[in-house]
C-alpha cells in the first residue's frame, strides 16, 4: 500500500499538535486542506485515525498504533 507523504505528515503534524488549526499553521497550509489529507489518509487505510469533535482531536486506537 503506497501512502501519502504529505497526508502521513499531516497526520503526525495534528497528532503532536491535537489541532487542525495548528497543524495548518505549523505546516504552512489551510485548516481545510489539513482536514482533505487526513480523510484521504484514513479512506486509504480504512480506519479512522482521529477522533474530532468541536473542542477535542485526540488520537484513535488505531491512529495511536500507526504514529509508532
Amino acid at each position: 500500500m503506497t501512502l501519502d507523504v504529505d497526508a502521513v505528515r499531516a497526520f503526525v503534524t495534528v497528532a503532536d499538535l491535537r489541532s487542525f488549526t495548528r497543524a495548518a499553521e505549523a505546516l504552512g497550509s489551510t485548516q481545510g486542506a489539513i482536514s482533505v489529507k487526513l480523510k484521504r489518509l484514513e479512506d486509504r487505510i480504512g480506519e479512522r485515525l482521529i477522533e474530532r469533535t468541536p473542542r477535542l482531536v485526540r488520537l484513535s486506537a488505531r491512529g495511536a498504533v500507526f504514529l509508532e
